[in-house]
């Protein structure tokens, strides 16, 4: 059989086999390609999701951090709460008393007003000293939970209360004279100031 002009076996043979070469090989280039955009779009979302974790670690970090603080807060609070407890229950402790020991207080002058009158009085020694034993009692009872009587020599505006001056220069200005009313403590807490007679510079007065 006689061959066509210008027909090249071989050349016709090398060509097929590129081209089927060039077949074979374009699904595996492309294959290729598809790999790499799944493993970038992987590689993308996993970077994506490792910033979420890191956001997620910030904000727990800082939630933390704030949550400590209150904490720290919350227990100065509770120290501070717990501290003003404490002083109140000691000074309802140590002041309690403050307004029945002030009311007893008449009751304690009005022996010592009776004792006064009692120990001029003939036939009444017995029962002078019976009341006697029953104040002394009294004011030990008084000592026992803090209530002390106010000696002062000297006035002290603190301490007590001037119902009447007396011009005189035999003595310092306001040395205490008398004492009209007796003035009590309730521990360093002033519970009844003394009423008292001051002695005044005599050229001071008008």
């Amino acid at each position: 059989m006689e061959m066509e002009k210008g027909q090249n076996p071989a050349g016709e043979e090398k060509k097929n086999k590129e081209q089927s070469h060039e077949q074979s090989n374009t699904p595996q280039r492309e294959e290729t390609v598809s790999q790499k955009d799944e493993k970038k779009e992987e590689l993308e979302e996993l970077k994506n999701y490792v910033k979420t974790l890191e956001d997620k670690v910030k904000k727990l970090e800082q939630l933390a951090k704030l949550s400590n603080e209150r904490y720290i807060t919350l227990q100065k609070e509770l120290e501070f709460v717990r501290s003003k407890h404490r002083r109140e229950l000691e000074e309802k402790d140590r002041y309690g008393i403050e307004k029945f020991a002030r009311d007893l207080l008449e009751v304690l002058d009005n022996f010592e007003r009776a004792l006064n009158h009692m120990k001029n009085l003939e036939g009444c020694k017995e029962a002078y000293t019976g009341v006697e034993m029953i104040y002394n009692q009294m004011r030990k009872i008084f000592e026992k939970h803090g209530v002390t009587e106010i000696v002062v020599e000297k006035f002290d505006h603190a301490l007590c209360e001037a119902v009447s001056a007396i011009p005189t220069d035999e003595v310092e200005e306001n040395t205490v004279l008398e004492v009209v009313q007796k003035g009590y403590k309730l521990h360093d807490k002033v519970l009844r100031p003394a009423k008292v007679v001051v002695a005044v510079n005599p050229d001071e007065v008008t």
